[in-house]
């Protein structure tokens, strides 16, 4: 009766952890370790505006680089090498799929300057940084052309 009380206590304990665990990953849209959301990440984001290449001598090149907010960064993996990938540590919502073979490639487009450290997990010193600057601010929309600007309309109150 004692070995019974025991296990239904055992089993007991194990649902309510289980149910005390329900929910508590991390929040919607955050993968683990993912920091603040500091740009986009992926395949096809538009026109590469900067490149590296993981290559066969286990290094990126250029080892760190410079881009501006918006712009495109794109790794690609050299046809003469072997697996690579792109970890940001710091956030891991821009990190790439585990493996990336020979002429795959992954995509970056950082919307918030600052510096960001990443890595090839697979092989260790294979290391590299970005350095994102402020973008050019986008251009005042224009008036329609011959249009003349008029005063704004002031509210009258109604009786």
């Amino acid at each position: 009766m004692t070995r019974m009380r025991s296990i239904m206590i055992t089993a007991g304990f194990g649902v309510l952890v289980t149910l005390c665990a329900c929910g508590n990953g991390p929040p919607a849209g955050q993968a683990t370790g993912a920091g603040p959301v500091v740009g986009i990440a992926g395949q096809n984001l538009g026109p590469a505006g900067a490149s590296v290449s993981a290559a066969s001598s286990l290094q990126f090149a250029p080892g760190n680089i410079t881009v501006t907010t918006g712009e495109v960064l794109k790794w690609t993996v050299a046809q003469d090498s072997v697996p690579h990938n792109v970890t940001f540590d710091s956030n891991g919502t821009l990190t790439s799929p585990a493996t990336l073979g020979p002429g795959q490639t992954w995509e970056v487009k950082f919307t918030v300057p600052g510096t960001y450290s990443y890595r090839c997990s697979i092989h260790a010193g294979m290391n590299g940084q970005v350095t994102v600057t402020p973008g050019s601010a986008p251009a005042a929309p224009s008036a329609t052309a011959g249009a003349t600007p008029s005063a704004a309309a002031t509210p009258t109150p109604s009786p």
